[in-house]
């Protein structure tokens, strides 16, 4: 889930993940829940990893997931929780 200004769209959100997510991503991103509180709103994505000729390890994921997270952390304003 990132919180973001309200003004920004989920779609930005989702543009980010996409471009970071890497090659095993399979599934996704989904938004699954907004939460709107004052000035900001909390976008929720569902993503879904699987490899077919392997088993993914933490590692790999983690990896991923610290792209995704640097990469919305860059954006002023905009928080992964």
């Amino acid at each position: 889930a990132v919180w973001v200004p309200a003004n920004v769209k989920s779609l930005e959100v989702e543009k980010i993940i996409k471009e970071n997510a890497g090659d095993i991503i399979v599934r996704g991103p989904e938004l699954f829940d907004e939460f709107k509180k004052e000035n900001q709103i909390s976008y929720a994505f569902r993503l879904v990893f699987q490899s077919y000729d392997r088993t993914l390890t933490d590692a790999e994921i983690n990896e991923i997931m610290t792209k995704i997270t640097n990469k919305i952390k860059e954006n002023n304003g905009w928080q992964v929780r």
